[in-house]
């Protein structure tokens, strides 16, 4: 089956993008013509599908089209979620039983010694006589045991007792007269170097439910990668989040093809790429679309010619920041979600709670303002919605101090009410404070946009690099107001706001490519024959390019090949990518040279110590099936003015006062045109401040390049 869009020319065909948010849905569609279009509609958290299909609607609107003749004319429907991370965070998932090795039936109950602070923010972390550890995903009691031993080298050790297994599974999944679990997570000890036993499980499971009702989990499936505790943990969040990930899709489905849809859905996962509907592990989808907006980032630092680019995405709900390095982004190492770690090979993006819904409270036992981590979500919300919300938010402040219009929220769609944000601020946090209204909601703002810049330098650090080095993508529909405000604590020397900035999630989700990743553990000492290492290579690729061609791919994939090297005795190790497709014995001896090369850069000239010897520790295989996307073209030079582009004026707060700021439309700005602060410059579904001393121009692709 191809996935070619329709040759130009052609009736225009579609491909739409979806990015769930915590506040927001949105969606970005993309003709075969180039036209872009995009949307936002209030996220739905009883149903998802309720925004996803709002926000189309919305999109068709847009085009000028019906709902039945946009979705008559999509090819394919990219979809990034939130269903999985909500799941996760709010325990709303399914009953889970777990099956694990006899003798380890603890392991994720103990958790690890930084279990009890896993996932936790700064703030809680300080609180040490109030941490607990997380409630289990798995109960005590639906845990068990089963004799089986693998060793590390894959060999059977002591084989799987079915008998043991049969009573186990009958126990957990019950009777007609006695319901059992939901789903099973099935994680044993080395089952990551051979999965034989936890697929004789997996077929037992099938015998005793023909009918199919119960999840089946296997960390083997979902993970090659060593260490039981993360592993187990993957299993059972697959298991715990898979029933209802599952039918939300079918349900998202169903509505789709009721309303015309006949193309396909692509999910899109945690590693920046997407797969078909029925290959998606449910945990797959975790960071889905944030990694969106780290692949748009990539391909826009790829078009424009920046090697080093922060990524800011402030939404709603949380504040996510992501590094891109010579088009190259990391995979974290052991991902925490709902506090547990987890392994799945999942882009390297930092939250913290810190969006335009983000609370503030002042605190019972210091009296100090605190700014988040809790958020309004999209219901009740900013008290300035009027949907319920009585806690000032970040976008309460936004609008007292002028930065957002009131009528003209969403393009117009939403009117929010200024008063009620004021006398919000006024009776929860100035009174309390000795301050007036507008310096409560200056502080707001100082202080959740310290929290972003810390944020940025800690992670921009960690990369062995400056914020100076860096660009900074500002995208979400809140990170253009404040960007030039953590920008300039950072010492960033350039701010780029694109056009589909308030989307760029879901802008990154419709121009996916599908994507298949592996990850195995190895245990190799330099220098091995090259024949070794090219055998697993072989393998891994060969696995990922029969998953590619179950997804539909016409033609052969590419592959991005990485190895994790590490000092002998080092328990963690560095991720470089290899820039050879296979290895000879020469280029085994060059692995030394460029790994102290990374490693220096990242901790200090001198450090590296190769006299303990380096070990490879881990393989990763990233396979990816190009998806034809329309080409992005700049514009005509244009004259430098921003003549005609002016809407209006309004007093806005900078410094310690409210100064006059005119307001642009940033519709009407085209290449060339170039602004000096204060300035206002206004979508529909973002707002970008240029505060004084910082300045603005219009590069050829119509993007907001900013000066701090």
């Amino acid at each position: 089956m191809s996935l070619l869009a329709s040759p130009v020319g052609a009736t225009p065909r579609y491909t739409i993008g979806v990015d769930i948010g915590g506040t927001f849905t949105d969606v970005v569609v993309i003709a075969s013509d180039g036209e872009i279009l995009a949307s936002k509609a209030p996220t739905t958290p009883d149903d998802f599908s309720g925004g996803v299909l709002d926000a189309i609607r919305e999109a068709a609107a847009a085009a000028g089209l019906g709902m039945a003749a946009l979705l008559g004319r999509t090819d394919l429907i990219k979809h990034g979620s939130t269903v999985a991370t909500n799941a996760l965070i709010t325990r709303a998932g399914a009953s889970v039983g777990f099956i694990t090795t006899r003798g380890f039936e603890d392991t994720t109950l103990i958790m690890r010694a930084v279990g009890r602070v896993d996932g936790l923010p700064d703030e809680e972390v300080r609180r040490v006589t109030s941490i607990t550890k997380p409630e289990p995903l798995v109960q005590p009691e639906l845990i068990r045991g089963v004799p089986e031993r693998i060793d590390a080298e894959g060999n059977v050790v002591v084989p799987l007792d079915l008998d043991a297994v049969r009573v186990a599974v009958h126990d957990l999944i019950g009777d007609a007269g006695r319901p059992g679990v939901d789903a099973i997570a099935v994680s044993l000890l080395h089952s990551w170097r051979n999965p034989e036993h936890e697929r004789a499980i997996r077929g037992i499971v099938e015998e005793l439910d023909p009918g199919g009702h119960v999840f089946c989990s296997l960390g083997s499936d979902l993970s090659q990668v060593a260490g039981e505790y993360a592993r187990a943990n993957t299993a059972i969040a697959n298991a715990f989040v898979g029933p209802t990930v599952r039918r939300y899709l079918a349900n998202l489905e169903a509505s789709l093809r009721d309303d015309g849809f006949a193309g396909r859905i692509l999910v899109m996962q945690g590693n920046g790429g997407l797969t078909s509907h029925a290959l998606a592990s449910p945990i797959s989808t975790l960071q889905s679309g944030p990694a969106g907006g780290m692949l748009a980032s990539a391909t826009m630092s790829d078009k424009l010619g920046h090697r080093r680019a922060i990524t800011a995405d402030m939404g709603g709900t949380s504040f996510d920041v992501g590094i891109v390095d010579g088009g190259y982004w990391r995979y974290a190492d052991e991902p925490i979600f709902g506090r547990f770690r987890i392994l799945q090979p999942i882009t390297d993006i930092i939250s913290i709670g810190a969006g335009g819904g983000t609370m503030a409270r002042v605190d019972e036992a210091t009296g100090r303002l605190i700014v988040g981590p809790q958020s309004a979500g999209a219901r009740p919300g900013p008290v300035c919605y009027g949907l319920g919300g009585e806690v000032p938010t970040v976008t309460d402040a936004d609008l007292v101090l002028g930065y957002i219009d009131p009528a003209y929220f969403l393009g117009g769609r939403r009117t929010l009410d200024l008063d009620r944000a004021r006398a919000a601020i006024d009776e929860r946090l100035a009174r309390r404070l000795g301050l007036d209204p507008v310096e409560a909601a200056a502080g707001i703002v100082r202080i959740v946009d310290s929290k972003m810049s810390d944020l940025i330098r800690r992670e921009v650090i960690r990369s062995g690099r400056l914020p100076q080095d860096f660009v900074l993508y500002a995208f979400g529909g809140a990170s253009p107001v404040h960007a030039v405000g953590y920008a300039r604590d950072l010492g960033v020397p350039e701010i780029i706001v694109f056009p589909t900035s308030p989307v760029f999630s879901a802008f990154g989700v419709a121009a996916a490519d599908l994507v298949h990743t592996r990850v195995a553990t190895r245990a190799y000492a330099l220098p091995l024959p090259a024949a070794d290492l090219n055998a697993d290579l072989d393998a891994l690729e060969a696995s990922l390019a029969d998953e590619l061609g179950q997804d539909g791919l016409d033609g052969a994939p590419e592959f991005r090949r990485y190895v994790t090297l590490q000092f002998r005795r080092q328990s963690s190790g560095e991720e470089i990518r290899l820039p050879w497709d296979r290895f000879t014995d020469e280029r085994i001896a060059q692995l030394p040279s460029i790994f102290v090369e990374h490693y220096e850069r990242l901790y200090g000239k001198g450090v590296a110590y190769l006299e303990a010897g380096l070990d490879l520790a881990r393989l990763r295989v990233d396979a990816v099936g190009r998806v034809a996307k329309p080409e992005l073209r700049p514009g005509s030079p244009g004259s430098g003015r921003a003549d005609g582009a002016q809407k209006g004026e309004r007093a806005a707060w900078f410094g310690h006062a409210f100064q006059p700021t005119p307001v642009y439309d940033e519709a009407l700005l085209g290449p060339g045109a170039r602004l000096a602060g204060p300035a206002i410059v206004e979508s529909p579904f973002t707002t970008v401040v240029v505060p004084p001393g910082a300045s603005l121009t219009v590069d050829p692709y119509r993007n907001l390049v900013i000066r701090p």
